[in-house]
């Protein structure tokens, strides 16, 4: 393999199932690229993404950082840039985002569990960036348009409203099959929060979203992106 090797920086669990999902992500995105890949976590487990990349990760020339999250919030902010910065050449990606490849995989999920659905709560683990929130609710926004039905936002922990409120808002305004799609990339306990919440409502929930092809797709598409950046010093 040639090319800068990819290092996907991913949150951890404590999930095997989780685990396995975002490594199968990487290994997707890795092979389409022809590159080296390696998995590093942030928080709950190992190999943490300072030990991948003092090892020196995968052989080859500085590596590029995916941040394998859904939204920019501290860990994307704080902790991936930070490891980064202590290795030469390395390059680092904006996170998954709000980019057409998430909303795919968000519609695509809602269809999978409720193909007449005609409210949808996006339902995420929650972070204290405001900015973070706000990436999610703009997701939320993009898919309502694609699948034509009103959309809400809520979250797992942190600041912004729970699911309940959320499902009884959409209720209010005449929705009556509703479901929450997890704005989660991984089987772990949010995602269990998630489906216990919808249990709850009598709703349905979906599964997560990091084994959809358009997430694999989207790394990608975001390592090569950072390599079609021009160089600070060029």
């Amino acid at each position: 393999m040639t090319g800068r090797p990819l290092v996907v920086a991913a949150h951890g669990t404590a999930s095997e199932a989780g685990r396995q999902v975002v490594e199968q992500c990487a290994a997707a995105a890795a092979a389409e690229l022809g590159v080296a890949h390696a998995v590093g976590y942030v928080d709950v487990c190992g190999p943490t993404l300072e030990e991948v990349l003092a090892s020196g990760g995968p052989a080859g020339a500085g590596p590029v950082v995916v941040p394998y999250f859904l939204a920019s919030g501290y860990h994307v902010r704080q902790d991936v840039p930070g490891a980064v910065a202590e290795v030469a050449g390395a390059l680092v990606t904006p996170a998954l985002g709000v980019e057409p490849e998430v909303v795919d995989a968000l519609a695509d999920r809602v269809l999978e569990v409720l193909p007449d659905a005609d409210g949808v709560v996006v339902t995420a683990a929650g972070s204290s960036v405001g900015s973070a929130r706000a990436e999610v609710a703009l997701v939320a926004d993009l898919l309502g348009e694609r699948l034509g039905v009103p959309t809400r936002t809520a979250y797992l922990s942190g600041p912004g409203p729970r699911p309940a409120s959320e499902v009884s808002s959409l209720r209010e305004v005449g929705c009556h099959r509703v479901a929450l799609a997890a704005h989660l990339l991984a089987p772990g306990h949010f995602l269990d929060r998630a489906h216990a919440a919808a249990l709850d409502l009598g709703r349905v929930a979906t599964g997560p979203l990091g084994a959809h092809p358009a997430l694999a797709a989207l790394v990608v598409r975001r390592y090569r992106e950072a390599l079609d950046r021009p160089s600070p010093l060029s």
